[in-house]
């Protein structure tokens, strides 16, 4: 058993059931690819940027586009 796309991209966002999180969890204890694979992954889910005069690494999270939570905003309030 070796992860892939999209269980690959669900057990990073931790977005299984919990009995299949945990068998996962024990495979990447002891298969070398997965643990390179899920590193992998994980670094493109996160961005960092630096931020202020002394450019401190802050993590951003995904964008979210303005105009869609802007219209739910206002589709709520009519």
């Amino acid at each position: 058993m070796h992860l892939y796309g999209d269980t690959l991209e669900r057990y990073a966002a931790r977005n299984l059931p919990a009995t299949e999180l945990a068998a996962i969890d024990e495979h990447i204890s002891n298969c070398m690819f997965c643990t390179h694979a899920l590193a992998e992954a994980s670094v493109g889910m996160s961005s960092w940027e630096r931020r202020g005069w002394l450019g401190r690494l802050v993590r951003i999270g995904p964008a979210t586009p303005v105009e869609h939570s802007r219209g739910a905003e206002l589709d709520r309030a009519a």
